[in-house]
């Protein structure tokens, strides 16, 4: 499977590949550690099991799933998922997830997570990548913006989180 290397903004080098089985744990404790934070993601509490982790990567070696992960000197830092899109209409278009460790926020982890997905998402057969967050994710819009993803839409007070309503900002993308 292809693997991909970007620099980092401080000259670090990122790597980035196609989840293992051995990644689930960190997965999991990534999007664990994002979840706590009560302010990125729609979901409040870990709902998914560790066994549910390995479980979705072993699948999706027969699915269209597509798993990437993000690694600085080995280390996990981050993952990103292209799920595709369940109407016989719509297979063409994946839903992006994306989540960075706290520190590693604002240093290109995400724009390399998002640059080799384009390349995936494309090599898998996809031709239209759509995502969304929270509107108070200034800095993910920010990058989905500078990577020319297009605003389609936003869902007013779609969310309602600990310290109130949040809406969510819709993107998409056409890969050429």
């Amino acid at each position: 499977m292809k693997t991909w290397e970007f620099e980092c903004k401080d000259g670090e080098s990122v790597f980035i590949r196609h989840a293992r089985l051995s990644d689930g744990q960190n997965m999991f404790e990534g999007f664990a550690e994002v979840v706590a934070e009560k302010k990125w993601l729609p979901t409040l509490d870990t709902t998914t099991s560790l066994a549910q982790w390995f479980d979705w990567i072993e699948r999706s070696k027969d699915t269209d799933d597509v798993i990437l992960v993000a690694l600085i000197d080995g280390h996990y830092v981050g993952h990103l998922t292209l799920r595709p899109e369940r109407w016989d209409a719509s297979e063409h278009v994946c839903r992006l997830g994306i989540i960075v460790r706290k520190p590693y926020r604002n240093t290109g982890v995400g724009k390399a997570l998002m640059t080799a997905s384009e390349e995936a998402a494309h090599d898998a057969g996809f031709e239209k990548i759509v995502l969304s967050t929270l509107s108070n994710n200034t800095t993910a819009i920010a990058l989905y913006r500078s990577m020319k993803y297009r605003e389609i839409g936003i869902r007013r007070n779609h969310f309602k989180m600990p310290n109130g309503y949040v809406n969510q900002v819709l993107f998409e993308k056409l890969l050429q």
